[in-house]
């Protein structure tokens, strides 16, 4: 697989232990490739953790060693595409490796963050990170012994996840009222290019929807690949509309009614559904990339039996 445009150190790395440094670290050149539980879960012995007491503040960078030679880094199916057994591993030098763990977050630059594709735009197939496996693959998701598909439409966009970011269920938002949904943070790539299932590569964070999916705050980052060949000219949330028109609108509307399709209500929305910019995105991401920290070290209990290493 071609397309993988991460940053972060170019030699191999022996140490995987946890830091936060003052700024976003994991600079320089890249590589190619490529039910809440809030009474519970608890960073001992606090059953509730609010994120600020009035709206929501960024907390310090996090991240992890790779571990591996990033130029090495490949993607490998296992097993029938289709099937229950379909994986979608990520090997360095021969060695299984973490989408969710083992890539860096931060880039180095500013509101620029690697991201991880599981459904291309187009698609239908309901792919996520298996948090809960060892290796973290790439699986469809599975409801009632059934693999999952959207029913209301394919993917508008490429959609995916944040590695190094975790949504604490426990960590009360104070703007929505409600905890994260437990898995990585969702993203949103609106450059019209379709890109393959299991790339990595930058993306430009532009803003967020909030999400309130039953009883969970569902953050919908919003960003672009920064290959795309209209990514200089946004910066904000404002710009999108000028250059990528209608596109958030879209957006907005598919993850409120999509789940109609299956018998489900339609979804809600804090602030009214706005898209709220790229520095409160950001904050999002940075108390999200806290809490994988968090969960990683022990300081929040790992109730679920998630894949931590």
């Amino acid at each position: 697989m071609a397309c993988l445009g991460f940053s972060a150190s170019p030699a191999a790395i022996a140490s995987r232990s946890l830091r936060a440094p003052a700024i976003a670290a994991c600079s320089s050149a890249g590589s190619s490739v490529f039910s809440a539980r809030r009474s519970k879960r608890s960073v001992l012995p606090v059953a509730v953790r609010r994120t600020s007491s009035s709206t929501l503040v960024a907390s310090a960078a996090v991240t992890r060693s790779p571990g591996y030679d990033v130029s090495s880094l490949s993607t490998e199916a296992r097993g029938d595409e289709g099937t229950l057994d379909y994986r979608l591993y990520y090997t360095a030098s021969g060695v299984d490796v973490s989408p969710w763990h083992d890539i860096p977050l931060y880039t180095g630059e500013a509101n620029v963050v690697n991201y991880v594709n599981e459904i291309p735009k187009g698609t239908d197939a309901k792919m996520e990170i298996a948090t809960d496996e060892a290796s973290t693959p790439i699986k469809q998701d599975v409801k009632k012994g059934a693999l999952r598909f959207y029913k209301y439409s394919k993917s508008l966009v490429n959609y995916g996840a944040l590695p190094q970011t975790w949504e604490d269920p426990a960590d009360i938002v104070p703007d929505t009222g409600l905890g994260g949904d437990g898995d990585p943070l969702d993203c949103i790539d609106i450059s019209p290019t379709v890109m393959p299932r299991g790339a990595v590569y930058p993306v430009k964070v532009l803003g967020t929807l909030a999400l309130l999916d039953e009883g969970e705050t569902d953050w919908k980052i919003l960003a672009v690949n920064v290959a795309d060949e209209k990514a200089a000219l946004v910066n904000t949330i404002d710009d999108v509309e000028a250059h990528y028109p209608g596109i958030v609108g879209e957006v907005r509307e598919w993850f409120r009614v999509y789940k109609t399709a299956e018998g489900k209500g339609l979804n809600e929305y804090a602030f009214d559904g706005k898209a709220l910019d790229s520095d409160y995105a950001m904050k999002v991401i940075a108390n999200t990339n806290s809490s994988w920290a968090k969960l990683c070290s022990g300081e929040i209990a790992n109730e679920d039996g998630l894949v931590l290493k």
